[in-house]
């Protein structure tokens, strides 16, 4: 069964009606990743045997006549979310062997419609970062030229077609930048909407868990099961009950499209050639454009970082070696906690951890942190603003095509990668990036930013445009 070419409904469907079993399928898979991480660097760990006794449970489940609605499909895990059965590495060789007492509710809930967890993904040191290059195992390769990163080790997976859903996080654009770079659909959702239960999220304010996938179509029917209120996450409590006209989803035909044209002043010319492109096309297929303002940009990544890097100072205090990591061996406490520190911390970690305390500090707090909270605001109101004057919201997901793994960049060329997706996570929206294009021969992919609560749209506007479009050999066409 090749995966990239049905959707998530038509696997289920062939499993639970005994044209392959989940048993086959899953070691079909396994196989194929065995073979295809030796040279793409995705998985940290590979489920092998449990994922086998999984799919074996459910072909048990089928027997019995029960429905699941993702019966045998292989799901990737990103190795920031607590996933009892595997080790959760976190991104630090001091967690390598790590296993969590439990598991994270949004894995769960995809377990228990049915998938099978195949393995863990790769990721940067703690999770921070949207390249992994700082991973302690070394970056993931992108699977369209594997002389450069895949921004995310799940987009890797979907793209390559070893499972049909990778579950992800992301707090300044990993997960979205990832799925341009690999010409897939990633979704962060509204903030809420999914349960963070079980998501090591070193920024508490933007960490999220979202969803990669071949098509809008599949990321819909995994909303369908990860979505909704969990009572270990407070934050979930607005999604108990479905907002009224929810499930009316607008002819996409009729979306008006609004269009930040001083945006795009932040991309390479060749780069932005692209998306005037992909505008071009979309109006072809009758979407509606309206220009408008996105004025704080630059000002919304200054304070995304500004707020991020002292989030991390404040949730990386506990691994000392005492309450949690291993602690090395020293002759005094403040000893321990350096030693012990610069083994959990890779020099990522510990340098957002240096910043974010520096901003916190006396005479910085004022200057800055609080500074940056009032950008926040002032970037929720502008996109909220933006929001009444049209339907959808067009952005670009990158300003630059993947980098070479062997590059070595300072860590502000880092961060500026960040410039177009930080400014959303500060807005709370729903954001889905979607391929626009080729340049190179490499995918550049968009984002589509939505009202809360609006992901239905995004995946049937997202679907409409790539199906017309066929971007992306990748995918379904």
């Amino acid at each position: 069964m090749e995966l990239r070419k049905i959707s998530i409904r038509q696997a289920a469907e062939a499993v639970s009606c005994g044209d392959i079993s989940a048993h086959q399928l899953i070691e079909e898979t396994l196989k194929n990743c065995s073979v295809l991480n030796e040279g793409l660097n995705i998985f940290t760990h590979l489920a092998g045997i449990d994922a086998l006794e999984q799919a074996k449970a459910v072909d048990r489940k089928i027997e019995k006549g029960e429905r699941l609605p993702l019966a045998g499909l292989p799901v990737a895990v990103k190795d920031d979310i607590c996933y009892g059965v595997l080790p959760t590495s976190f991104g630090s060789p001091a967690f390598k062997e790590f296993f969590s007492p439990y598991t994270a509710t949004a894995v769960e809930r995809l377990m228990d419609a049915g998938a099978i967890v195949i393995g863990k993904t790769n990721l940067d040191d703690m999770s921070l970062g949207s390249s992994t290059v700082t991973s302690p195992i070394g970056p993931t390769a992108n699977p369209w030229d594997t002389e450069r990163t895949a921004g995310s080790a799940g987009a890797a997976a979907v793209a390559t077609g070893l499972c049909m859903l990778a579950l992800e996080s992301d707090s300044g654009g990993a997960l979205r930048q990832g799925a341009s770079h690999c010409g897939v659909i990633g979704l962060r959702p509204t903030t809420g909407r999914i349960s963070r239960y079980g998501l090591n999220a070193s920024s508490s304010s933007f960490g999220q868990i979202g969803i990669t996938a071949i098509s809008g179509e599949n990321i819909i029917s995994a909303m369908e099961v990860l979505s909704g209120f969990d009572s270990r996450d407070a934050s979930t409590a607005i999604c108990k009950e479905k907002p009224v006209g929810q499930d009316i989803v607008p002819e996409t035909r009729e979306l008006i499209i609004g269009y930040p044209a001083a945006a795009f002043d932040h991309l390479v010319p060749d780069l932005r050639e692209v998306f005037e492109q992909a505008r071009e096309l979309y109006t072809e297929l009758g979407f509606q454009f309206v220009d408008l303002e996105l004025a704080l940009l630059p000002e919304a990544l200054q304070a995304y970082y500004v707020i991020a890097l002292a989030e991390s100072s404040s949730n990386h205090s506990r691994f000392d070696g005492v309450r949690f990591g291993a602690a090395e061996e020293a002759g005094d406490l403040e000893e321990l906690y350096c030693e012990s520190r610069g083994t959990i911390l890779g020099r990522e970690a510990r340098r957002r951890s240096i910043f974010g305390t520096l901003l916190l500090s006396k005479g910085n707090y004022d200057l800055y942190y609080r500074q940056a909270l009032k950008v926040w605001n002032l970037v929720r109101r502008e996109f909220t603003d933006a929001l009444t004057k049209c339907d959808l919201l067009m952005l670009p997901a990158v300003n630059k095509l993947p980098r070479l793994c062997s590059e070595e960049a300072g860590f502000p060329d880092h961060w500026s990668d960040d410039i177009f997706c930080a400014p959303v996570s500060l807005s709370g929206m729903p954001s889905l990036s979607l391929p626009a294009g080729q340049l190179g021969g490499l995918p550049v992919g968009m984002q589509l930013v939505g009202r809360p609560f609006s992901e239905e749209i995004l995946a049937a506007a997202c679907d409409r445009m790539v199906r017309e479009i066929k971007l992306f050999p990748h995918g379904n066409s």
